[in-house]
């Protein structure tokens, strides 16, 4: 497999008017307030809708852009909301309810990810969602929320919000195709990329700034090492969704397989990464004075949203392959 792996105009574009949207709207700040972010901004920008054919109000990019520009949703800690939305309205098309899905295209629906709980759903920042999106298992599922009243549930601190949903659901929907489980892995994993990359970022910035013994911590060997290998893991991740998404795009026969490696290492190295920028910052990491616990609460929840099948579920794209049953 051979291609060009930088941006091409549009792609530049794209990341840089979406830079400058969340530079503006969306800064790192905007957490100390603990308000629900409004996605208003998002849903004129169009980012909700970046893979959808124009026909259908999209802009008819595709699932490489889309997650190009979800790596940049990872880094500001935007709401899951902005991952469930272009999900939903996939799913939305796919069962026939265009209406539904250009509505959540264009943010006039509100739409929350959920996740099942025992008897109940947890919805993450859903307190005013209309709609939801079930991850879990090997299938998404469009659930209808107007009517069902919510309990509020003590969650990771004050900047993730949680709640719980309970009897019978009103299903708009469900769907098990593995090209949309594979674009909403994708998604997920390309935002835990921003969180590697930012957290990299934000521990290298401090190391740079933060004095011991007469001399910023960043020219101390173990701190040199630290952010070396946070910066490898995150180069290594981000080469592997490129890879990932290509083979999306291209419906390539080895895009399961893909995005499965792709599922597994994303979440270990934005939890180290993490872990590794709290550490850095020493005893203020978990405090409100810093932005690194935001990250690591982030990951626990996007952590949640990934399905689909594991790599020993599938072929390797290099070799034959053979199932156990034939090798028995």
């Amino acid at each position: 497999m051979t291609c060009d792996m930088n941006y091409n105009e549009d792609q530049r574009q794209i990341l840089d008017a979406a830079n400058a949207l969340l530079n503006t709207s969306y800064p790192l700040s905007r957490l100390q307030e603990e308000k629900p972010d409004d996605l208003t901004a998002l849903a004129e920008f169009g980012a909700f809708a970046l893979a959808l054919p124009e026909e259908r109000g999209g802009t008819g990019f595709t699932i490489v852009e889309e997650a190009l520009v979800h790596g940049l949703l990872g880094r500001h800690l935007i709401s899951s909301r902005a991952l469930a939305n272009p999900i939903a309205a996939r799913l939305a098309a796919r069962l026939g309810r265009h209406e539904i899905a250009e509505q959540v295209a264009a943010g006039t629906l509100s739409v929350c990810a959920a996740v099942p709980a025992d008897d109940s759903l947890l919805l993450i920042d859903g307190a005013k969602a209309t709609l939801g999106v079930v991850f879990g298992g090997r299938q998404v599922i469009l659930i209808a929320l107007e009517e069902l009243p919510r309990e509020g549930v003590p969650g990771l601190g004050h900047s993730v919000v949680l709640s719980r949903v309970r009897g019978p659901l009103s299903m708009i929907g469900e769907c098990t195709d593995s090209s949309l489980l594979d674009t909403s892995d994708l998604l997920v994993t390309a935002q835990l990329l921003g969180i590697a990359e930012a957290s990299r970022d934000m521990a290298v910035s401090y190391a740079k700034v933060r004095e011991q013994f007469g001399r910023s911590i960043g020219s101390f060997q173990a701190i040199k090492h630290h952010c070396a290998n946070m910066s490898v893991d995150a180069e290594a991740l981000s080469a592997l969704l490129d890879m990932a998404a290509i083979a999306v795009r291209d419906e390539r026969g080895d895009a399961a397989f893909q995005v499965a490696a792709l599922r597994l290492l994303a979440p270990r190295v934005a939890f180290a990464n993490v872990r590794t920028c709290i550490q850095i910052h020493g005893g203020i990491g978990f405090s409100a004075e810093a932005d690194a616990h935001h990250y690591l609460k982030q990951v626990h929840v996007l952590r949640q949203l990934l399905s689909g099948n594991t790599m020993l579920d599938l072929p390797a794209p290099l070799a034959p392959y053979t199932s156990i049953n034939e090798r028995n």
